[in-house]
């Protein structure tokens, strides 16, 4: 059964297909503002380049933030869309960032920091743990000033990682104050999660809509 994973990061829509847990194919595609009427043409020319249509995809998982609140909701209304009147295609909406946390491979028990560039001089942060050899949401949605920012991680250690688009915003905010890597999110963490294909578009994650991921 072949899935397709479709996870807006900041500046760029990546596109993935999995056959249980092998990748087949990975590829992404640079997204301007307002520019979302590329994304069904896009996905529709990856899958021809392996030789697949539309049809062939009957599991989607949709990366669900942080992120842009237009992005968000336009890649997972395409989903529904597609989903809609056929009981055969089956899709979920699930947090984008245990994907790049998944880059640090961390160990059992511990938590990562995914941060992102939250505009006005701030920092957002989405909290991920390890927890039984899964990647989940650790609970904490974080608006962080620099200040803040270097007070919250003293007291709570962890290690930080970002997308590239976002990382020289957040050098700029940090300085040298506050380390962190720069990845590429691993999607099979999307792909292998135990998370229900339960078609439930709602399923978003803004810290703050108006910026995060832009």
């Amino acid at each position: 059964m072949l899935q397709g994973i479709l996870d807006p990061q900041p500046g760029k829509l990546v596109f993935a297909i999995f056959d249980g847990d092998k990748k087949l194919h990975q590829a992404e595609c640079v997204m301007q503002p307002r520019d979302a009427s590329v994304m069904p043409d896009f996905v529709a020319g990856e899958l021809a380049k392996c030789g697949y249509v539309l049809e062939n995809i009957t599991r989607w998982t949709f990366g669900a933030g942080p992120g842009s609140f237009t992005f968000l909701r336009v890649a997972a209304a395409l989903g529904a869309g597609w989903a809609a009147g056929n009981d055969k295609i089956r899709f979920r909406c699930l947090s984008g960032a245990p994907a790049l946390a998944g880059a640090l491979n961390p160990a059992e028990g511990e938590t990562v920091g995914v941060i992102y560039d939250g505009r006005n001089k701030e920092l957002l942060c989405f909290t991920v743990k390890c927890s039984g050899g899964k990647l989940l949401p650790a609970g904490e949605e974080l608006i962080l000033t620099a200040t803040a920012a270097e007070e919250y991680f003293a007291g709570n250690s962890m290690r930080l990682v970002t997308f590239a688009k976002d990382a020289p915003a957040l050098t700029a905010l940090l300085g040298d104050r506050i380390a962190f890597t720069v990845a590429e999110a691993d999607l099979s963490v999307l792909a292998n999660s135990d998370a229900p294909f339960d078609n439930d578009a709602d399923k978003m994650v803004y810290i703050r809509p108006a910026v995060a991921g832009k």
